[in-house]
């Protein structure tokens, strides 16, 4: 009979599927530590052996995981090194997961963090990672064409430009590369965030049709957004949930609290925000002028009540929004625009969505 089980690291971020077979041989996918062998058993232990007869992986205890289903516990050898590792009976399928990041002349950024990123998830088989470029001219297209062609070749990268903006629009432009993305998950890095190895096995754990992973803390039901270490607006949910509020209020048209607003109304429509674990959030710092350079309204407005576009104004629209029950936004234009995708091969026109009900 076989057997399929995830080997997943210390923590909890999936490394490979292995499948005991029939003839008592074990097929891994993919095989970074050379775990392909045969089982056997040693009393209660479940052990892998190489083709020499070497344990090259050894568990020696079960139990349940948060979900109910069944671990064994135990180690695998890693060069000279014994690892600590678990293996998962079963696993659901793998749901198709997109990891979106828009960028406006952040090339700095992203030359550092997309390769990265792109090879901290490359453990995840149906995975895509959608690159926005909102009308940058910093020469983010070449680097892209330069030095990830294969991921583009392969799939694994999709890139869109559009020449439409003149200015960052964090919001529209965060709701057209979530509209563009073809994963049931989807999940805004911005382009200054590392995801850390094994996120997006992390997000088909634990992202599910009616809650919503957020880059702030929580304590309570109250979002902390002090310390958040530049992902506060990191977050991972369905992509029908995104839609099903209206996406990120377009209103918002400078910087400071579209985020929150988002997490607001989701909340306010039922579903639930969980945190996402401290060690997938993690940025490169950057001070206020590097925020608010290409924006149409600059006053970020942190230390006093802003002006237009500031966080304080974004936050009066959003409360008097909530307070009258107005949780669907944008009337169906949700990221609605022209893009081209991957140096010419389609052109895309984003039209109006129908609208929900409130």
């Amino acid at each position: 009979m076989q057997q399929a089980f995830e080997l997943l690291d210390a923590g909890g971020s999936l490394v490979a599927r292995v499948v005991g077979q029939p003839d008592g041989t074990v097929a891994v996918e993919p095989d970074p530590y050379g775990l392909a062998g045969s089982w056997k058993r040693d009393g209660l232990a479940l052990l892998i052996v190489d083709a020499a007869g070497a344990t090259v992986a050894r568990f020696v205890s079960q139990g349940l995981d948060g979900r109910g289903r069944r671990l064994f516990w135990g180690a695998v050898k890693v060069g000279p090194h014994w690892l600590e590792h678990c293996l998962r009976i079963g696993g659901r399928p793998s749901r198709r997961i997109s990891l979106c990041t828009t960028s406006r002349n952040r090339l700095h950024h992203v030359r550092e963090t997309l390769p990265q990123n792109i090879s901290d998830n490359s453990d995840y088989p149906d995975l895509e990672f959608v690159l926005l470029d909102y009308n940058s001219s910093d020469g983010l297209g070449d680097w892209v064409q330069r030095n990830l062609g294969d991921e583009i070749a392969s799939g694994r990268l999709r890139y869109y430009f559009t020449s439409e903006p003149t200015h960052f629009h964090a919001t529209h432009s965060r709701n057209m590369s979530l509209r563009l993305a073809s994963g049931d998950i989807v999940c805004v890095v911005d382009a200054d965030n590392f995801t850390g190895r094994g996120f997006a096995s992390y997000l088909a754990e634990q992202v599910e049709p009616d809650n919503v992973l957020i880059g702030c803390r929580l304590v309570g039901d109250e979002f902390m957004v002090a310390f958040d270490e530049g992902c506060v607006g990191r977050y991972a949910l369905y992509k029908s949930t995104f839609l099903d509020v209206g996406g990120m209020d377009e209103a918002h048209v400078g910087w400071g609290y579209d985020d929150m607003d988002l997490f607001h109304r989701l909340r306010g429509r039922g579903y639930r925000c969980e945190s996402i674990e401290p060690r997938y959030a993690r940025c490169i710092p950057h001070d206020d002028v590097e925020r608010s350079r290409e924006l149409r309204y600059r006053e970020l407005g942190r230390e006093h009540v802003g002006g237009e576009g500031s966080v304080w104004v974004n936050k009066r629209r959003s409360d008097a929004n909530i307070a009258s029950g107005r949780l669907v936004l944008n009337e169906g234009r949700i990221g609605c625009g022209e893009v081209v995708r991957n140096f010419g091969e389609e052109k895309i026109i984003l039209s109006s969505l129908p609208v929900l009900a409130a």
